[in-house]
């Protein structure tokens, strides 16, 4: 059998087999009709519509007389939904509660008249429509003051649409909702009854009409608008004597605003405010006390309806104390009993209140006195200090400021010597140790004691007249190298030593620096150890001495490691230093020069050349 008559018999065959599965068929004496033809996915159109309204499934290309059935899965038996195909018509309706608000499936038969039902065509859904969620461009908030209510407002809205504002993302807590109406070119405004004086954050939403609620968007606001804060240079703190309330002052305000002062950059409270009068533009806040020495205030400003500003630091200063007496001013005379022993203060003025301590710490003042206008004077009068030596504390107190800090004062025992006149003490501030303080206008046995200050107990050197000089020399090592100041007593024989007399001396003598022309360099090439200084125009017995930099403490080395320096030998106005090795390609030295019985004077700096 050829390929062709083959081909024709398979055809044959299959027609065959097609018209015997659309006969009724027999089984047992039973007869069941043929299946429908099911419907096509394309003949399916189905619409879930928003939770509260019906959504359809709708069935095309049927014949009068169909049955189409909508069941939830492919194995239920209860449909959720039926409709027959009508006279007329090609299509069914079937209405659904609800599919729900997600996407989905549904399965879908037809059952044709004479017919048994088709198998089920699954046929996929859309989720209910959503609204698109705004953009955060398109979102306007408004923090207002607090008595002004907030606004949420949405740009670019239909009329009809639905906007809601929440307080968190979950969209829980609805604080607020406006409905878009035509021609607002402000958008659709929430009003809000407050979001708070702090910047935060609120989610929004839009219901477009047909369409569920959007997704919520995240909007972030910015707090209250704040009172601008007061510049440093507005602001005065005056830190009155205690006793007297202290003042934060600042200038340049507006009427009504409020001034706050704290305590510290986290104080609850304030310590004080104050409200700017009408017709002025400073606010004066007054403070019981601050404190008695120096710190920091905190204050705010607030200008309504605005929130209260962040807080400025401003330092204020100690209260005023008045500056502490000279102990050169004090003078303290020690009279034997009976007499009352004087303490005297000058440079003084009027109103001026001294009192007398017995030691440092002591709240209980021995002696006082108040300076009147007639002198710049005043003499404190203690019954007895005592007949030795000893101590006592003195403080002044000027009008508007506080008493001074002690300052303490050295007195004699009784019965001493007459304090030298300071015209009769000349000093002689020397090279090294050799230091001398020369007294005249003494007595035969008077013996003289330098002291480094006023209240050491132990002297710098000391020294007696002999029995026919009305002078001494006294052997001291001043302290320090510049001016500076000693004390000086006498003792008369068979007295107690005197008050101390104090006396200003100069520093020791420098030498004065040499030229850069007075020295010469010779920096030659060939044999190791040939280079040489000199220093010209210079006195007979000055040294100079040479040094790599301007603050290395020892000179340099010679070849043969000695000391770079060299002396003027008598009758020579020249020294030179020699055996030194200079740098080949030039460079730098430092020069000093030191004459007899003076200090070394300061470092010059000499350039030479090259070999």
């Amino acid at each position: 059998m050829n390929k062709v008559i083959k081909t024709s018999l398979m055809k044959a065959c299959m027609a065959c087999l097609v018209s015997v599965a659309l006969l009724p068929v027999a089984v047992s004496g039973t007869a069941f009709a043929a299946a429908s033809v099911p419907p096509a996915p394309g003949m399916i159109r189905i619409e879930n519509k928003l939770t509260g309204t019906s959504d359809v499934v709708t069935v095309t290309g049927l014949s009068a007389g169909d049955l189409v059935k909508v069941y939830a899965d492919g194995g239920t038996t209860t449909p959720l939904g039926t409709a027959a195909v009508g006279s007329g018509s090609n299509s069914a309706i079937i209405t659904i509660n609800q599919l729900g608000a997600a996407a989905g499936y549904v399965y879908v038969t037809v059952t044709q008249p004479a017919y048994s039902e088709s198998r089920r065509i699954v046929k996929s859904y859309l989720a209910e429509p959503l609204s698109v969620a705004p953009s955060a461009g398109s979102i306007r908030i408004t923090n207002n003051s607090t008595g002004t209510p907030d606004t949420v407002a949405l740009l670019g809205l239909q009329a009809g649409d639905l906007v809601k504002v929440y307080a968190d993302a979950s969209k829980t807590n609805l604080v607020g909702s406006a409905t878009a109406v035509t021609g607002s070119r402000e958008g659709t405004v929430v009003s809000i009854g407050q979001l708070g004086s702090n910047e935060g954050v609120v989610y929004v939403t839009l219901t477009e009409l047909g369409k569920g609620e959007s997704r919520a968007t995240e909007k972030g606001y910015a707090g209250e608008a704040r009172s601008a804060k007061p510049k440093l240079a507005q602001i005065r703190v005056l830190n009155e004597l205690t006793g007297t309330n202290d003042h934060v002052i600042v200038s340049g305000l507006q009427a009504g605003d409020i001034l706050k002062v704290y305590a510290s950059e986290k104080a609850a409270s304030p310590l004080t405010q104050v409200t700017v009068a009408a017709g002025s533009d400073t606010a004066d806040a007054s403070v019981p006390q601050l404190s008695v020495g120096e710190g920091s205030v905190y204050m705010t400003l607030t200008s309504p309806p605005l929130q209260e500003s962040v807080r400025v630091v401003k330092q204020y200063r100690s209260e005023p104390i008045t500056a502490a007496p000279s102990p050169s001013t004090i003078v303290v005379t020690n009279e034997p009993v009976g007499t009352d022993d004087r303490i005297e203060l000058s440079g003084l003025a009027a109103g001026d209140v001294v009192k007398v301590y017995a030691d440092a710490s002591s709240t209980t003042v021995i002696g006082m006195a108040t300076a009147d206008s007639s002198s710049t004077q005043v003499k404190v009068l203690v019954p007895q200090l005592g007949r030795q030596a000893g101590y006592v504390y003195v403080t002044v107190t000027s009008s508007l400021r506080g008493e001074s800090r002690r300052v303490i004062k050295a007195y004699a025992a009784e019965l001493a010597s007459g304090a030298p006149d300071r015209s009769q003490i000349q000093i002689h501030n020397a090279v090294g140790s050799e230091d001398t303080l020369t007294v005249n206008g003494l007595q035969a046995g008077d013996t003289v004691k330098v002291y480094a200050d006023d209240i050491s107990v132990v002297a710098i050197g000391s020294a007696t007249a002999s029995d026919d000089a009305s002078s001494v020399v006294v052997h001291a090592a001043l302290p320090g190298t510049g001016y500076g100041l000693v004390y000086i007593t006498v003792t008369h024989k068979q007295e107690e030593e005197s008050a101390r007399t104090a006396k200003i001396y100069a520093a020791e003598p420098v030498t004065f620096p040499l030229s850069p022309n007075q020295l010469r360099v010779s920096n030659l090439a060939g044999a190791y150890g040939n280079d040489e200084v000199t220093a010209i125009a210079i006195k007979p017995g000055d040294t100079i001495k040479l040094y790599t930099d301007a603050v290395i403490a020892t000179p340099i080395q010679t070849v043969s490691g000695g000391e770079a320096s060299a002396i003027a030998v008598s009758g020579v106005t020249t020294a030179t230093i020699s055996n030194l090795q200079l740098n080949s390609n030039g460079g730098r030295i430092y020069v000093t020069i030191t004459s007899e019985g003076k200090r070394e004077s300061s470092r010059i700096l000499k350039v030479y050349e090259a070999e």
